[in-house]
């Protein structure tokens, strides 16, 4: 963001403000609490409410301090250009993003697009300003670092310091947001009108933002994808006399151009080499064929060579001012206007199709450029590199025509293709991981099944329940993943399964009982290590350890499932009592080691539990299900939106690996997290329009 003392000290001035701001925020949220309308708080969400209404005063403080000291560290991060939101640069572990993570993504999302709604005139109208203290002549809405997202993530902090109970701090954070809304629409009206005051001018738009109200007809935008798209602007430029009829003959060679049009476009090219051979070839300076198009439309009297030129030199121009191609492409793509302007005059498929390699090619090095957003990172510098090499050698080219584009297009794809795979290498140690989780998960669901249904006829307390299908059908698939199916260890903890089943409904039977006392030790040890081997939770051990001694206390006593009345024993006393008993029956269940699991038929991805395919009208599903490695998109991750790249899906599609704006913090997250964004509209592709369209998108709105 072009960082001019003007708007550095307009920032400021609006930041001393946010303490204010926050304080009227935490008084007027209170009040909507304190009188709660209909239908402001869900049913689930009422049980939180007392809780609020308590917290919040007592809060009120950290509130006011947490969002000023976050706004201003989010708003100066984005002035200076940092990724304040993104991973730091130093390397950590594996951190695969849940749908819990992304929750917290969606919630932020959904409160700056509440404060966006609510006063998006009066934000509007402040960028126009913020556009000018920025040093430009139109609008750009990047020149503004006071978004509704940055308040929507200090509120979110802020809603922290009230209350650490996720539930309870989304409920502050939309209801400040719904507050803040209001209280924003009139601080950005009345900056606006101080900016205004100061003497400054607002900038001037490219393209009008209608406010809400009668529909204006508007010339519809071309499509591309039809047959001669191109050409049939062709009769709307303004080429003077030279105008030709829509129907005139295509079948020309350059032959009919003479040696003044040849020396006017030589002159062009030496031009366009010279620019693109200085350091910072991307500068304003850089050459156009609009700044030429009296002298090439003079060095030709053929009607649709003129119109052709006028049709090349104003999409160029549109191409070039493009606000999301980075100014160094501009330069690049700069390059091409001759030799494409060569092309369009020899070979009529050009105007046709979108196709034609020519478009091709640009729309392929416009969308690569998106992808990065710093000049600092090293793909960036090497795409940059790789494409000023490409055109260069293509304009020097003997032969101008459509093959020579698609050869240079083959080469881009090859490039691009390797920078694809050194950032798969680069992850490759997290995808391996991932695909290692996925199957193990694959492996528990399967496990978990089977356990499901040898306990179907047993009775036992659903804690235990929930562990026996849930972590330690975990702690299964792990030994057998770790250790393979014969492993000593894996047989262990099989055993242990038998053990641990047994233990929870033994017969009333003396011997049972010695049974039980003696396997004890060694059945906790193994419990112990199996939770430990998939890092549960001390406070979650303890608690399974617990529930499952009393429950064994209860099986040692003898006489208690016959509903016995003497008193209570203390163990001393049952273990004396265990060491008279004789004779016991064996257990009549066929153990889980050998009944319940077949360790050889055991799948990698088991039948029943592929994905199930969603119905043709989910189409964040569909969204989802058909990212394709390489492609490109906005993602709102880390409550902002970055520009991400897919390097790897798991085999299954759980789990998703993208390169991001760091290309040593790769972001790693669960298809249900991705679905959730996607279903909220956080997932975008990033060249959703391409470069061309874009350009005639504006040439024709221009024309009309």
């Amino acid at each position: 963001m072009p960082l001019t003392a003007q708007l550095q000290r307009f920032v400021e001035d609006e930041l001393s403000r946010a303490a204010a701001l926050a304080e009227e925020t935490v008084s007027l949220t209170l009040a909507q609490l304190q009188q709660p309308r209909a239908g402001m708080l869900s049913v689930p969400e009422r049980e939180h409410y007392h809780a609020l209404v308590q917290d919040l005063p007592l809060h009120a403080a950290e509130f006011v301090r947490g969002f000023a000291t976050t706004l201003r560290r989010v708003v100066m991060a984005d002035m200076q250009g940092h990724d304040e939101g993104a991973a730091p640069s130093a390397p950590r572990g594996l951190e695969l993003m849940d749908e819990s993570r992304v929750e917290v993504d969606i919630e932020i999302a959904g409160a700056a697009q509440l404060i966006s709604t609510s006063a998006d005139w009066e934000l509007r109208e402040l960028q126009t300003f913020t556009s000018t203290l920025a040093g430009h002549k139109h609008v750009i809405a990047e020149t503004n670092p006071l978004r509704p997202l940055a308040y929507a993530r200090a509120l979110w902090e802020a809603a922290g310091c009230v209350t650490g109970v996720p539930a309870q701090r989304s409920i502050v954070l939309r209801l400040a947001a719904g507050v803040m809304s209001g209280q924003l629409k009139k601080a950005w009206a009345a900056a606006s009108t101080r900016l205004e005051s100061q003497g400054v001018e607002p900038g001037i738009y490219r393209t009008v933002v209608l406010a809400p109200g009668p529909t204006v007809h508007r010339p519809p935008a071309v499509d591309l994808t039809q047959p001669g798209a191109l050409e049939g602007l062709l009769p709307r430029m303004p080429a003077g006399d030279g105008r030709g009829a829509p129907g005139t003959p295509r079948a020309r060679s350059v032959s009919g151009l003479g040696p003044d049009f040849e020396q006017a476009l030589g002159r062009i090219d030496a031009l366009l080499q010279r620019a693109s051979s200085t350091p910072g070839g991307s500068a304003p300076a850089t050459p156009q064929l609009r700044e030429h198009r009296a002298n090439l439309l003079a060095s030709t009297a053929e009607p649709l060579d003129r119109q052709i030129i006028e049709l090349l030199s104003r999409l160029f121009e549109a191409v070039l001012a493009d606000l999301r191609l980075p100014p160094a492409f501009r330069a690049v793509l700069a390059r091409l206007q001759v030799s494409a302007l060569r092309v369009a005059l020899v070979d009529e498929a050009m105007l046709d199709t979108h196709e034609h390699p020519v478009w091709r090619l640009m729309n392929r090095i416009g969308s690569a450029a998106e992808t990065y957003t710093q000049t600092t990172d090293p793909r960036w510098a090497a795409l940059l590199a790789y494409c000023e090499t490409l055109v260069e050698e293509m304009a020097h080219a003997p032969v101008q025509d459509a093959l020579l584009y698609k050869r240079s297009l083959s080469r881009l794809d090859a490039f691009l293709g390797e920078q694809l795979r050194e950032q798969q290498q680069r992850v490759q140690p997290t995808t391996e991981t991932l695909a290692r989780l996925e199957q193990r998960e694959e492996m528990a669901q399967q496990l978990s099944q089977r356990l499901v249904e040898q306990m179907a006829s047993m009775r036992i307390a659903a804690g235990l329940r929930r562990f026996v299908t849930g972590s330690w059908a975990k702690v299964l698939a792990e030994a057998m993943q770790r250790h393979g199916d014969q492993g000593e260890a894996t047989r262990d903890y099989l055993k242990a399964t038998d053990d641990l089943l047994w233990s929870m409904h033994p017969p009333d039977h003396p011997k049972s009982r010695q049974r039980l006392l003696a396997m004890l030790p060694g059945l906790l040890q193994n419990l112990r290590s199996g939770m430990a081997l998939i890092d549960t939770p001390l406070a979650e051990q303890q608690a399974v350890l617990d529930e499952l001694m009393a429950v064994h206390t209860e099986a040692l006593r003898p006489g208690a499932k016959s509903g016995s009345s003497e008193p209570a024993l203390t163990s001393e006393q049952i273990v004396q009592r265990m060491r008279e008993e004789s004779a016991w029956a064996p257990p009549s269940r066929p153990p889980f080691s050998e009944s319940l699991i077949d360790l050889s038929s055991m799948e990698t991805v088991p039948a029943d539990l592929l994905p199930v395919a969603q119905g043709s009208a989910d189409d964040a599903a569909q969204r989802v299900e058909s990212l394709q490695v390489g492609s490109r998109h906005h993602l709102f991750l880390h409550s902002r939106w970055t520009r991400v790249q897919l390097l790897w899906r798991s085999p299954r599609g759980q789990s998703f690996v993208f390169a991001g704006a760091n290309p040593g913090h790769p972001h790693s997250i669960t298809r249900r997290a991705l679905l959730r964004l996607a279903q909220e509209g956080l997932l975008k592709p990033l060249d959703d329009v391409s470069l061309v369209q874009r350009a005639v998108d504006s040439l024709v709105r221009k024309l009309g």
